[in-house]
């Protein structure tokens, strides 16, 4: 019986960054080898050398697109959106689009349309995605979080003082609750109880050169009974029933 040799075909990057992407869909290595005609260890190399292709990927669809004849909308239109989804707000395409006509405007593009041709384009030169917000607080991965810290960041702050750049963070303190460690006897079982809920929420922020602002602190109770004798407390206090 003659031995059928597998015709090979070279795969382009983008290709392989689809293979990848099929990938991360839920199919099968088998299945994703059999829909682009690829044996399962080339597929593997694939795996293996992930990053790098899905970068000279993107590079090689960027190259395809036109930079476009707006250059100063096409700017305006991606910091105003850089500016909003770092506040969480969500934003479709409807929104882009007038947004895009009035900064269109304001510079002087009277001959700019948001088309759909339009939009596309730019949503793939600047890497735009459209996905169903999920989770609570808007979860981020570390890798999202290391980009936006090195690419989004920086170019929002060219504008500002560093006394005028300031850090926040909220934190909630459960004052009530028992450590979640102790010493046992080896022979010993531990258990937990149910811990306390008891808690207050505070935001402590500073500046880029270190001034501190006010500690600001939330609490249930209007008045305290730990207040009675305080007549100055170093922290901003405020009472709300669901803090």
């Amino acid at each position: 019986m003659p031995v059928v040799k597998r015709k090979l075909t070279n795969k382009s990057i983008i290709e392989k960054c689809k293979a990848l992407k099929d990938l991360e869909t839920g199919m099968s290595n088998k299945e994703v080898a059999k829909k682009y005609g690829v044996p399962k260890n080339t597929l593997s190399t694939w795996i293996k050398y992930k990053t790098s292709l899905e970068k000279n990927g993107t590079k090689s669809k960027r190259k395809k697109l036109r930079s476009g004849n707006f250059k100063n909308v096409d700017k305006a239109i991606y910091t105003w959106f850089v500016a909003k989804r770092s506040q969480q707000v969500p934003i479709d395409g409807t929104i882009l689009k007038e947004k895009a006509l009035k900064f269109a405007e304001a510079l002087g593009e009277l001959d700019f349309k948001a088309s759909d041709c339009w939009f596309h384009n730019w949503k793939e030169r600047n890497g735009i995605r459209f996905k169903i917000i999920s989770g609570e607080s808007a979860a981020v991965t570390n890798n999202m979080t290391a980009s936006w810290n090195e690419t989004t960041l920086p170019t929002l702050l060219l504008n500002y003082k560093l006394e005028n750049i300031f850090n926040a963070d909220e934190f909630g303190l459960f004052y009530q609750c028992l450590p979640n460690k102790t010493y046992h006897l080896s022979r010993e079982k531990c258990f937990g109880g149910k811990n306390s809920k008891v808690r207050l929420t505070g935001i402590a922020a500073g500046s880029a050169t270190g001034e501190k602002l006010p500690m600001f602190v939330i609490g249930k109770s209007k008045n305290p009974q730990c207040f009675k004798h305080i007549k100055q407390l170093p922290c901003t206090y405020k009472n709300q029933l669901k803090s």
